[in-house]
């Protein structure tokens, strides 16, 4: 079967997109008020260090995806083992960003739609995009990345005249604590969500650096939502963070530009629909290639359709609400995310250091053998 390829650069600004994500809508909010961005930049110091060992397990396996490392280090049925569960992780987070897509879309525009319709319409565009593969991915990410960072741009430069600098302080007026458990959940929510790369880490290109994918995309990515939440808190104040549904997209609407330019907000809500869809489509791709990977079938391409309208299906009642979906987001996420984002990876790290250095104890002692 054909290997996809990815290049460094595509892997990078599909990182950072991804990132950026869903995190645009769930990112907003929390204890820490109007230090969030100060929340977010601990989460990124955070990242740095658990994003190494990510990194590290792709440096050690070249050409193999997560799935194949399981199988290496913990054998046929324990890895199997192991790949179902991370593979439900997969597909349970992958139908959460669906109902968010979903839910968004219906809430600004679609009110009298029915969520069910908007979702399977959204897993439409998903299977599409998942059945067309990695490189297709990555060329259109290439080239709309651009266009979204030119968005992003003029949004910030048309909402200048409504920021007050003020409304970030006082700075740490309630102290560490809030910021730190804000940070926490930062840190899984987006940042430790990238150990998701590893399921297609075999289809870097082989010159290609996964600690620069890795740290460029978390700098890149994180200083952006830093931003982000910085201007919003400027624009509308931290006691409204948590009154808003989607703050981005209020202070969006906020923007006025005489009488002639109006309707900015449909510029925000495109940057976070795609935003959202890549994010989507990441996890259902690797969901879909864990699957075909479970049940040997050697082009996931065949599975991709009923992958994701499963996924689709699933997200339809996984949530009553969009606020009962960010309060999971926020509350829960960060402690359910824990063996797959830390426990897991960190184990596969290990194990791998220790049969690394076995294997080059064994081949220094053969020569020696062979000698006597």
């Amino acid at each position: 079967m054909y290997k996809e390829i990815i290049s460094q650069k595509q892997a990078i600004v599909l990182m950072i997109t991804f990132i950026i994500g869903s995190n645009t809508i769930l990112v907003m909010g929390g204890k820490s008020k109007q230090d969030i961005w100060i929340a977010v930049i601990f989460a990124i110091a955070a990242a740095c260090v658990l994003v190494a060992v990510y990194a590290r397990i792709a440096k050690l396996f070249p050409e193999k995806h997560l799935f194949e490392i399981l199988d290496i280090l913990f054998g046929k049925v324990f890895g199997r083992i192991i790949v179902l569960f991370f593979a439900w992780y997969l597909f349970h987070i992958g139908a959460a960003i669906v109902k968010n897509i979903s839910e968004f879309i219906r809430i600004i525009s679609l009110d009298s739609t029915p969520v069910c319709i908007i979702s399977l319409m959204t897993g439409i565009v998903i299977a599409y995009a998942v059945r067309s593969g990695l490189e297709v991915m990555g060329r259109l990410i290439s080239i709309i990345f651009p266009i979204w960072i030119t968005g992003t741009l003029v949004l910030t430069i048309l909402s200048i005249g409504q920021y007050d600098i003020n409304r970030l302080k006082p700075v740490l007026y309630e102290g560490l604590e809030p910021v730190i458990s804000d940070a926490f959940r930062l840190f899984a929510l987006p940042f430790a969500e990238t150990v998701v790369f590893l399921c297609f880490a075999g289809s870097f290109q082989r010159k290609s650096s996964p600690y620069k994918i890795y740290y460029y995309s978390l700098l890149v990515g994180g200083f952006y939502l830093a931003i982000v939440v910085a201007r919003t808190v400027m624009m509308i104040g931290a006691d409204n963070l948590s009154m808003f549904m989607y703050p981005l997209y209020v202070t969006a609407r906020l923007i006025r530009v005489g009488n002639f330019l109006e309707k900015i907000e449909l510029i925000s809500a495109v940057l976070i629909i795609s935003c959202t869809f890549t994010k989507a489509t990441v996890y259902l791709f690797s969901f879909t290639k864990g699957v075909a990977y479970l049940f040997n079938i050697r082009d996931y391409h065949r599975i991709a359709a009923p992958s994701v309208f499963l996924a689709s299906i699933y997200s339809i009642p996984l949530y009553e609400s969009a606020i009962e979906m960010i309060k999971w987001a926020q509350d829960i996420f960060p402690y359910y995310s824990i063996p797959f984002q830390i426990i897991l990876p960190v184990a596969v790290w290990i194990t791998a250091e220790i049969k690394l250095r076995k294997n080059k104890n064994t081949t220094a002692e053969n020569p020696q053998n062979q000698a006597m």
